[in-house]
């Protein structure tokens, strides 16, 4: 019986961290959609993103991204971490503006949340796994 209730608990976790994995590795690939924007020194803008993430190890991704508003066109680049298995906490950094700042993910199927903020503005974005 104890032998049992052993390999019952093993065959759990297993489960457990097999669903880790699969969750994590929904998150490579390619993103798209659209949200808002608020920049510091000018008007709330409507936005939409492409980003990439790439899987680099089992905890950490990297990502690109492509945002435009009617005003400008915005190319970054980042890291998150990932927190448990639908969250993401990272950074962005932003070369043509030398910008860093926070972004959070949260992952919900084919869906995601993309949440950012720097010294220049913050912003939202809904996007949709492509």
């Amino acid at each position: 019986m104890r032998a049992c209730n052993s390999l019952l608990l093993l065959m759990a976790l297993a489960l457990v961290l097999s669903v880790g994995k699969a969750d994590a590795a929904s998150l490579a690939g390619e993103w798209s959609g659209s949200g808002v924007v608020s920049p510091t020194d000018g008007p709330r803008e409507k936005v939409r993103c492409r980003i990439s993430y790439r899987q680099e190890s089992e905890k950490v991704f990297g990502l690109t991204a492509t945002c435009a508003t009617r005003s400008n066109k915005i190319q970054q680049t980042g890291k998150l971490l990932m927190v448990n298995t639908t969250n993401y906490i990272g950074d962005f950094y932003n070369p043509a503006h030398d910008v860093t700042g926070r972004v959070r993910v949260v992952v919900r199927g084919t869906r995601q949340t993309v949440t950012f903020e720097s010294a220049r503005g913050s912003g939202r974005v809904t996007l949709r796994k492509r």
